[in-house]
């Protein structure tokens, strides 16, 4: 907002120091003229002004712009009485009527306790019309001399101008500003002060109509789950603001593309290896000292990139979108790049039989939240599933019998944990790393998993390798666990 209290203080002292130094200066020209009573009225002007600064620093605004107003209609219509319309008194009336409504303005604006001013402005037009009508069947009992009216109606003039230009003026600057930080409200996120995702659209059509090369690149703050839940919104806040001031002003266009995810974007010819930029970025990041009320953490991020090759931006964004994805589930805290990313990335991490994560993926995750437990962040469980008579089917059955006995268990296992994470980590064995809303109900979501076996053991119509059997253990992580091994085994020891 434009317009505060401080500005409107500076406004309404600057008013009253001038209609002062104005009733200072009629003093002088009524007593020379032999106005007696407007010389008197101008003395009572003078205090009336000295007091009207006063007012405005106790900030009672509403009172000087009714006080301010009457006090010129008053004196106006008294002097237009009592020399003549021809002194043009009356032309300061006018002006009085802008002042009136750009006081209305600022007390609306500044949410102050207001009076409507177009009553008023109708009353001064009254007095306008009441002394030209009453001046024009009585003459004045004083009459200035010609001279004195010739100046007084240039005066007049002049300062109705200049109150005129000077208020339009500030109005037309007040626009502009208002529409400046309006703009700038829609265009970018009050929590990070960087752009987002209405800015950013401008911003992308603009590319894909041009011809330069550019690139793309979403990012991600990993773990951010886990810090909200740890340390509290607040902390999360905290987070999301530095993180915002460490990516603004690197040369590429960054903007909050919703949560914890931001979008980068430049052109190739300015930025033009992306990897590069963004890996700088990275290591920043991850050595950065976050502290938020004394509590010491580490953050770290994961950015997918992907260049625009004549392609449309929804396909852009949506490459990398999908490389984000490969690198948070594939260790986090790193850049991938059709350029720098490895052939086939997700065969890595991915089991080829039951399409869950792999023993590759869960050592990535297992150095991930040994980090936690070394920052004090830990928060999760482990649920240790082992498949029993894998070898007894596979004998009797076939191969593919037993393949179908594993993915069958794994369907069971996938369809209890929905939320968490699941690693096959042996031919027979299948890790569950439970966190969030899966982690609160761990307890009956064991019982589910555990039911969800013995039902299909129990039921006579299932065909042997559709009878799923298995061991199953839980651990939880506390704070004597020295790292996820130790999680493992305890579970491991309770089968």
């Amino acid at each position: 907002m434009f317009m505060n209290m401080k500005r409107a203080k500076l406004t309404a002292w600057g008013m009253a120091i001038c209609f002062l130094l104005i009733h200072v200066l009629m003093i002088s020209i009524f007593i020379q003229c032999g106005v007696t009573p407007m010389a008197k009225f101008n003395v009572f002007s003078i205090v009336f002004y000295i007091f009207m600064l006063f007012v405005v620093y106790k900030e009672w605004l509403q009172l000087y712009a009714v006080a301010v107003y009457l006090e010129v209609a008053a004196h106006m219509v008294l002097a237009a009485l009592l020399t003549g319309w021809g002194s043009g008194f009356q032309i300061t009336l006018i002006g009085m009527n802008v002042l009136a409504f750009f006081a209305e303005y600022t007390g609306r604006t500044l949410k102050l306790k207001y009076i409507r001013m177009m009553p008023m402005c109708i009353l001064g037009m009254i007095f306008y019309l009441s002394v030209y009508v009453y001046l024009h069947f009585n003459p004045a009992p004083y009459a200035l001399p010609e001279k004195a009216e010739f100046w007084l109606s240039i005066l007049w003039g002049v300062i109705v101008f200049v109150i005129n230009l000077f208020v339009l003026q500030f109005l037309v600057i007040i626009a502009n500003k208002s529409e400046e930080q309006l703009e700038y409200q829609l265009s970018h996120d009050k929590l990070t002060g960087l752009p987002n995702r209405y800015y950013l659209t401008n911003h992308l059509d603009t590319l894909q109509n041009g011809k330069e090369d550019y690139w793309i690149a979403i990012s991600d703050i990993d773990d951010f789950k886990k810090v909200n839940d740890t340390y509290g919104h607040n902390c999360g806040d905290y987070v999301l603001k530095t993180v915002g001031e460490i990516l603004s002003d690197r040369g590429a266009l960054c903007c909050r593309w919703g949560g914890e995810e931001f979008l980068f974007v430049a052109k190739t010819s300015e930025i033009p290896n992306a990897y590069e930029f963004l890996e700088k970025i990275r290591k920043e990041i991850e050595k950065q000292d976050f502290d938020y009320e004394g509590v010491p953490f580490k953050v770290t991020m994961t950015f997918g990139v992907s260049a625009s090759e004549g392609k449309r931006v929804h396909d852009i964004i949506h490459d990398a979108d999908e490389k984000l994805y490969l690198g948070k589930h594939s260790g986090k805290n790193r850049v991938i790049t059709s350029r720098y990313s490895v052939e086939n990335p997700i065969l890595e991490i991915q089991d080829p039989l039951t399409r869950v994560k792999n023993k590759v993926a869960f050592e990535k995750t297992e150095e991930s939240l040994n980090l936690d437990i070394q920052h004090g962040a830990a928060n999760f469980g482990i649920v240790l599933i082992s498949l029993k008579n894998v070898d007894e089917i596979n004998k009797k059955h076939g191969q593919d019998k037993g393949d179908e006995y594993i993915l069958g268990s794994c369907k069971l296992i996938c369809g209890v944990y929905i939320n968490s994470q699941v690693y096959r980590i042996k031919p027979t064995e299948f890790v569950v790393v439970i966190t969030g809303s899966d982690y609160y109900a761990r307890g009956e979501l064991m019982a589910d998993l555990s039911d969800a076996f013995k039902r299909s053991t129990d039921s006579s119509d299932n065909n042997p390798w559709h009878r799923y059997e298995a061991s199953i253990g839980m651990a939880v992580y506390n704070e004597n666990s020295k790292d996820v091994s130790e999680v493992l085994n305890r579970a491991r020891s309770r089968f």
